[in-house]
C-alpha cells in the first residue's frame, strides 16, 4: 500500500493504518503483564515456601521439626583416635540423614553432683538447598548456610569429646534429663524421636550402682528405689547405641547388652541397634 493510501481525503489516518500502527504497542504491553505477573507469582511462590528461623539454633521459629534427635556422649573415659574416628564418622552420617530442620540436641553424661543435666547443642538441618528451585528460591545460599551449619557442629561434638575424664558417669540421670528437657516438650508431641547413646554403658554412680562390679538384676534394679528416682518417659523413642569397648572390662558384654534393652524396654522405648565400637586404648 502507497503511503498516500493510508490517508483519508481530509488526511486523517484510515482505520487499518490506526490498528497497524497499534500492533507493537499492544503486543508490548501484554508482554509487560506477562512479565509482572511472572515475577509476582515468583515473588510469591518464594515468600509462601520461606522459614522464619531462629539465629543461633536455625530453627523454624512458627512450626515442629519433621524429626528429633538427641545425641548422649559418654566422655567419662578418653576415647582413642580409631574409636573417636569411628565417632565422628557415626555422627556425620546422623547429621546428614537429618531431614531438613530436623532438630539435634547434644548431652554430655552428667558428672557427679549433677541432677539434671542439659543441652550443650540445639541445632537444625537448614537443608542442602538441592530440593531448592532456582527460579524461585537461592540453593546457592542454602549450600553456604548447610556447609557453615554441618562444619560448626562437627567441631562442636569433637571439642565435647575430648572433655577431661571423670570419676564418674551417670548416665540413667543423663537419659531423664533427655527426656524432661527434650523428648517430653509440649512443642514436640507427635514429633518422631530418637536417642543415640554413644558409651560403654557403664554406669558408674559409686554410692548406689557401678557397672564395674558386675550387671544387675534388672528385676531388682526396677524394684529399687533407685529405679523410682532416674527413670524417664521414653514412650515410642528410638535407640541406637554406639557401644564403646573397653577390652580391660570384662562386665561388657551380651549380658550388659541385655540389661540396658530391658531398661529402655520398661521405659517405653525400643533399641533399634547396638553397634560395637571397637579400638579402645
Amino acid at each position: 500500500m502507497r503511503l498516500r493510501d493510508k490517508y483519508q481525503a481530509n488526511g486523517q489516518p484510515t482505520a487499518t493504518s490506526t490498528t497497524e500502527s497499534r500492533g507493537p504497542q499492544v503486543l508490548l504491553a501484554v508482554v509487560f503483564i506477562f512479565l509482572c505477573g511472572a515475577l509476582g507469582w515468583m515473588y510469591w511462590k518464594s515468600r509462601s515456601l520461606a522459614v522464619e528461623t531462629d539465629s543461633t539454633t536455625l530453627c523454624p521459629t512458627r512450626q515442629a521439626p519433621p524429626a528429633l534427635v538427641a545425641i548422649l556422649l559418654d566422655v567419662s573415659d578418653q576415647l582413642s583416635e580409631p574409636q573417636l574416628i569411628k565417632i565422628e564418622n557415626e555422627i556425620d552420617r546422623l547429621r546428614d540423614g537429618l531431614p531438613r530442620w530436623g532438630r539435634v540436641e547434644v548431652y554430655v553424661v552428667a558428672r557427679h553432683g549433677e541432677r539434671l543435666t542439659e543441652p550443650v547443642i540445639q541445632v537444625c538441618n537448614p537443608g542442602t538447598g538441592a530440593d531448592m528451585n532456582a527460579l524461585y528460591q537461592n540453593p546457592d545460599l542454602a549450600k553456604k548456610k548447610w556447609n557453615a551449619f554441618a562444619q560448626s557442629f562437627r567441631d562442636q561434638v569433637t571439642a565435647l569429646i575430648g572433655m577431661p575424664d571423670t570419676a564418674t558417669s551417670l548416665i540413667f540421670e543423663s537419659i531423664q534429663s533427655i527426656a524432661l528437657r527434650t523428648f517430653d516438650r509440649s512443642e514436640l508431641d507427635g514429633v518422631a524421636k530418637r536417642l543415640v547413646v554413644i558409651s560403654d554403658l557403664l554406669q558408674n554412680n559409686p554410692s548406689v550402682m557401678s557397672h564395674y562390679r558386675g550387671v544387675p538384676d534388672f528385676v531388682r534394679f526396677a524394684e529399687s528405689p533407685y529405679f523410682s528416682r532416674v527413670r524417664a518417659d521414653l514412650d515410642n523413642v528410638s535407640v541406637t547405641v554406639l557401644y564403646l569397648q573397653r577390652s580391660d572390662v570384662a562386665v561388657q558384654g551380651s549380658a550388659h547388652i541385655e540389661f540396658w534393652e530391658k531398661y529402655f524396654a520398661a521405659q517405653g522405648a525400643t533399641v533399634q541397634e547396638v553397634k560395637k565400637v571397637f579400638g579402645d586404648q
